[in-house]
């Protein structure tokens, strides 16, 4: 009986994503774009957050995570991870932890990477779930609407944000990040690429 219940969630999993990933898969130029919209709101709009952009190794960025499924409410967006200013791997990300509230559009996810090993772990995963593969510290704003400092070493911070700031009580937990590779990257794009996974990898 469990094992039919299991199935048949999965099932509804599978119909209730299918339309939406078909519908709202973007070329890297949308990509693109639309993650360099959202690290110009993040600078501007959130104070302190230059600090915390410098000090990573890298930058996960997740612009416009929109409603997924109708059935079970998923989010679903699609963004890269940036190292040394260079998108080394798209990203496909899938979470019912975020909340869409009414009258909120899309939210913007900014994971930050300080810790080489936690980077290395996220980019060369098949599939990586926040608190199966690595746990990911939330931050929320302080006082005066600057970020909190970081009192740990935590080696993944990550940020959820909308058109009026950072989005507090939230929890990443369950989300879930893929690889993906929309349109073909034009030839200088994918040369700055092989560069860095070469000097990467060695």
């Amino acid at each position: 009986m469990n094992n039919f219940f299991r199935k048949f969630f999965t099932l509804i999993i599978f119909f209730s994503l299918m339309h939406p990933i078909s519908s709202f898969s973007k070329s890297t130029l949308e990509i693109d774009a639309a993650i360099e919209s959202a690290m110009v709101r993040f600078s501007e709009e959130i104070q302190g957050s230059d600090s915390y952009l410098d000090g990573a190794r890298g930058i996960l960025v997740i612009p416009k995570m929109i409603k997924a499924g109708v059935i079970l409410g998923m989010e679903y967006g699609e963004g890269a991870l940036i190292v040394d200013d260079v998108k080394v791997q798209y990203f496909r990300a899938f979470t019912t932890s975020l909340g869409l509230q009414v009258g909120v559009g899309s939210k913007d996810m900014i994971i930050l990477f300080f810790d080489d090993q936690a980077m290395d772990d996220f980019l060369y995963s098949s599939g990586w779930e926040v608190g199966v593969d690595g746990s990911v510290a939330f931050l929320s704003m302080g006082i005066g609407g600057s970020i909190d400092t970081i009192e740990s070493q935590d080696p993944i911070v990550g940020f959820v944000f909308g058109h009026k700031g950072i989005i507090a009580g939230l929890s990443m937990e369950g989300t879930k990040f893929t690889k993906i590779w929309p349109n073909a990257a034009t030839d200088t794009e994918q040369e700055e690429i092989d560069d860095f996974n070469e000097e990467f990898i060695e």
